[in-house]
């Protein structure tokens, strides 16, 4: 088991792993997932073991159920949103990188393999300042499985 740095969420039964560096707004993009209904696994650590070809990720014991926002501070999901608001572990299905590169060439270059212990994941790069929060939820609902990379699309 490793810890990595990051904001696990549940959205429609879908693990997201959300990342980026510090003051992107991993935790901010939690609480808009949370207030439409999804669940916090982990925010800031994420435990990840690898489990046959899948990966599953909790919290750190000290951090379930906790949400870290700058301002308000540390927060108990479970109090704010609900018991089932919090969900103990999840599989890790993809991952948004939070970033202010841009890089995009067609409508699929910011997708890219994220790769932990071993298994490749399909990461989509977002600034910021896009409604992150949205797009996670379409992703999860509309993205091919078994999770990879799109192939160029009709947008390109």
């Amino acid at each position: 088991m490793s810890q990595i740095p990051g904001t696990l969420m549940r959205v429609n039964g879908v693990g997201v792993l959300i990342r980026g560096e510090a003051g992107m707004g991993k935790s901010d993009t939690a609480l808009m997932l949370l207030r439409a209904g999804h669940q916090l696994v982990a925010d800031d650590a994420v435990m990840v073991i690898r489990r046959g070809d899948r990966l599953i990720g909790r919290a750190p014991d000290a951090g379930r159920g906790r949400l870290c926002l700058r301002g308000p501070g540390i927060i108990e999901a479970g109090d704010h949103f609900g018991t089932g608001a919090v969900a103990d572990w999840s599989p890790i299905d993809c991952a948004i990188e939070l970033t202010r590169a841009r890089r995009r060439a067609s409508a699929t270059a910011d997708w890219q393999t994220l790769t932990i212990h071993g298994i490749g994941l399909a990461q989509l790069a977002l600034s910021p300042e896009r409604p992150v929060a949205a797009i996670i939820e379409l992703v999860a609902v509309t993205a091919p499985r078994p999770w990879r990379v799109p192939e160029a699309s009709a947008c390109d």
